[in-house]
């Protein structure tokens, strides 16, 4: 095997005769040897990282020593093979969607950082931003949170995130990031094939197939603010079996992670910046070390040339985490996540059936409010699809149906108050789906898809997509997609019951309320407020949400443009509907019962009223929207409600430009704004909470196998931001990336990453911690 630009040997690239289910890999002189093949000639796939795979026919009857030429992936984009825009193998030029991806050497150069969230980050249309060390919120295209749930994530088919609030914890996934094959990000809704929650887009990641990583790999990390890693992966063959097993283990020092108690004796009384809220729990050193140790075990049988049974389970043990959700943040000290998956893959059926679990063995600590919390949640889940052609290939169709059963708690044991209620929910979904693409003429297909989804949560969703996909000119394509996307409501938003804060002593309200109305009536008379001396906060849930849905056009163009430059552009505008407040008072009347006095005269009401709401107003302004009737007694309650009809607008642009062979350019711009057509609730502010404007502009140079470096500056323009009791500006900022790597030999290499390299001190999300420089290194050695 020889570099088809370069002539020189490829090591590592593995040969297989599929139908005989044999392989080798190639030497330090790039040839390989199959032994015991049956026939006089056989097909031959060449495969490997960095390079497009390649068939040759070749006798058997004496070595054929005819030298194979093989290209990089690198300059080959439009070739690319991707999977989630369709849930089938096409090329990116062909897919049906805005789509991104990151190549295997790409993720080669990510392990020295070991972050998968990190990998995605310089996409365009793609909002990744940190929080502390490895606290990753991964979105596209604008309306982001602090738990951000708008982009479904898929690892093997499989979604990680936590069932209660739908969280992606990406330091506890169960996978390490060595032993990803591929990432793909379609940005854009994906509820026509993916249903719930694939709102603004997928992330679809695939882990390495043991047979194309035979052998064993150990990957060793250390780098500044204590930060170690280190895995091993080891896989092999015997007869039709299969198998690979994980292990790693990480620990860091949450470096920006600071105390928010508040301190007069420091600068903004202890913040990091304005705008935050305080503690009313230290922080201690051990609570700032984050950790996490993962093994998984796979185990493959090869049914026949095309079919394979897939067997895998693994363990995640995760902690020290402080995530910045809506009211606050929340610090999980431990969390464990089992999971289990069976799969049946062939040419046209595919099925896999999974469990997983997240459990916290030890109480995530609020930080915010005197609360902890624990969650004990298992999923059970089914996913069946059949695919095939019709018309000589002319029509390719896609039949599947989902089912997912969840048990999710949040129990009440000890100090652990449950953070729903009931504590326990269980709940049923099912989705059955269908896709069509009919090629019309060579340069024209159509697509048309479409899905249905339904359980207790919600009412029932229907999801269709239609599309057309015209290549006037080979590798040249334009895109015009209309399609529907849905978010239904979480746990937490439905059946939320968490401490807003601590109780608030209003027993002198009451008092001045009742000497009002009782002045004016010449009596003495009671407002019935039954206001005391500690009047609990609560964070609660709406039962009555609808999920969001988005309506979005879409143009777009993927081309190389010639041997040297790969472009990209898309257009969009979203119609979004029932968009999800967040928990603010008054929000939710018809669900909580307000407060207000209740003298049996209407006269006298409205003069308690007016004291009611003055008094409370010198105490919290928000105190009068947010007294209501809960559990029996007055509470001061937020709660979400469905809200707005929104226009959002948005260009995304990409090029890749191969200066030479080795040397690539890279660059992409982002653009976004919204109009906000319709608010039923004006208090309650509408805001994309992304930049609009977003530039990556990346430099790498690379030989296969040899040496690779890269320098990539990303800036992102200042925005506003609100999430719950979050609002504020995040400051424009830009950070400087660099990475290289080198390999020492052919089976080892040597890599460093510096994450912010100028030490540009700055914030990403409201509400998080500061981030400063981080430089690692990492040595892999494979045999």
């Amino acid at each position: 095997m020889i570099d088809a630009t370069t002539g020189q040997p490829i090591y590592g690239v593995r040969a297989r005769v599929k139908a005989q289910k044999l392989s080798a890999f190639t030497n330090d002189d790039g040839w390989f040897r199959i032994s015991n093949v049956k026939g006089d000639s056989v097909t031959v796939t060449i495969s490997g990282m960095g390079w497009n795979d390649v068939e040759r026919r070749m006798g058997t009857a004496a070595p054929d020593e005819r030298p194979i030429p093989v290209t990089s992936t690198a300059k080959n984009v439009g070739d690319i093979i991707v999977y989630g825009a369709a849930r089938r193998a096409q090329k990116l030029t062909e897919a049906p969607a805005a789509i991104s991806t990151v190549s295997p050497m790409e993720l080669e150069r990510a392990s020295s950082h070991g972050s998968l969230a990190k990998t995605m980050e310089t996409m365009p249309g793609v909002d990744v931003v940190q929080s502390g060390s490895n606290d990753f919120n991964v979105n596209a295209r604008g309306f982001n949170n602090s738990i951000n749930r708008r982009t479904l994530v898929l690892i093997d088919g499989r979604d990680p995130s936590t069932p209660l609030i739908n969280l992606n914890e990406w330091n506890s996934m169960s996978s390490i990031l060595s032993d990803i094959a591929s990432i793909e990000v379609v940005r854009g809704p994906g509820s026509a094939l993916y249903g719930q929650n694939a709102y603004n887009g997928v992330v679809n990641i695939r882990t390495t197939d043991p047979r194309d990583v035979q052998g064993t790999r150990i990957s060793l990390t250390g780098g500044e603010w204590e930060t170690y890693r280190a895995s091993i992966r080891h896989a092999g063959t015997f007869g039709d079996f299969a198998y690979k097993i994980n292990l790693g283990a990480s620990h860091q020092l949450n470096y920006s992670l600071t105390s928010r108690m508040r301190d007069s004796s420091k600068p903004n009384l202890g913040l990091e910046y304005p705008g935050l809220s305080f503690d009313v729990r230290p922080l201690t050193d051990e609570q700032r070390r984050p950790f996490l140790y993962v093994g998984t075990a796979r185990l493959d049988y090869d049914l026949d040339p095309t079919s394979r049974l897939v067997l895998e389970g693994g363990f995640s043990a995760s902690g020290n985490e402080m995530y910045v959700n809506q009211t606050g943040r929340l610090l999980v000290q431990r969390v464990e996540k089992p999971f289990a998956r069976l799969a049946y893959n062939s040419e046209h059926i595919n099925v896999q059936g999974l469990w997983q679990r997240r459990n916290t063995p030890n109480a995530q600590l609020v930080f915010n409010a005197a609360a902890t919390s624990l969650e004990l949640s298992d999923v059970l889940g089914i996913d069946a699809q059949y695919n095939n052609t019709a018309m000589d290939g002319d029509l390719r169709y896609i039949f599947g149906v989902q089912a997912e059963h969840q048990d999710v708690s949040s129990p009440l044991q000890g100090d652990a108050v449950s953070l729903i209620s009931p504590d326990r929910v269980k709940a049923d979904f099912y989705g059955a789906y269908g896709q069509l693409e009919y090629r019309i003429v060579p340069t024209l297909s159509a697509v048309v898809a479409a899905r249905v989804d339904g359980s207790q949560l919600f009412s029932t969703q229907f999801s269709p997509k239609v599309g057309l996909v015209w290549e006037p000119i080979a590798k040249q394509t334009f895109r015009l997609t209309l399609n529907r996307s849905f978010l239904r409501p979480s746990y937490t938003d439905l059946y939320r019951r968490s401490p807003a804060g601590l109780p608030v002593n209003l027993a002198r309200v009451d008092s001045l309320v009742n000497a009002a109305v009782s002045q004016a009536a010449g009596r003495e008379v009671d407002a019935n407020l039954n206001l005391g001396t500690a009047v609990r906060q609560f964070n609660l849930g709406n039962a009555d949400l609808k999920p969001e849905t988005a309506l979005s056009l879409e143009l777009g163009y993927k081309g190389q443009v010639n041997k040297d430059i790969f472009v990209t552009v898309d257009a969009y505008y979203n119609q979004r509907k029932n968009l999800i407040s967040a928990p603010l008072g008054g929000l939710a009347p018809s669900v909580y019962a307000p407060i207000r006095s209740n003298t049996g005269d209407a006269g006298l009401n409205r003069i308690g009223d007016s004291v009611l709401a003055a008094e409370l107003g010198k105490i919290n302004p928000a105190f009068m929207s947010r007294l209501a009737t809960y559990e029996g007694g007055p509470a001061l309650v937020i709660a979400p409600t469905n809200i707005a009809v929104v226009d959002e607008y948005g260009v995304e642009l990409g090029v890749n430009y191969y200066v030479t062979n080795e040397l690539l350019l890279t660059g992409n711009y982002s653009w976004l704004d919204i109009n906000v057509r319709e608010n039923d609730v004006p208090s309650q502010k509408i805001l994309p909470n992304t930049s609009k404007n977003r530039v990556n502009i990346g430099l790498e140079y690379s030989r296969p196998n040899q040496f690779d470096a890269g320098i990539m500056v990303r800036y992102v323009e200042g925005f506003r931001w609100i999430a719950g009791l979050f609002e504020g500006s995040v400051p424009s900022y830009t950070v400087v990336n660099l990475n290289a790597g080198v390999y020492v030999m052919n089976d080892l290499r040597v890599s460093v990453n510096i994450f912010n390299l100028l030490d540009n001190y700055h914030y990403e999300i409201f509400g998080g911690t500061m981030l400063r420089r981080q430089a690692t290194a990492t040595v892999t050695y494979s045999f």
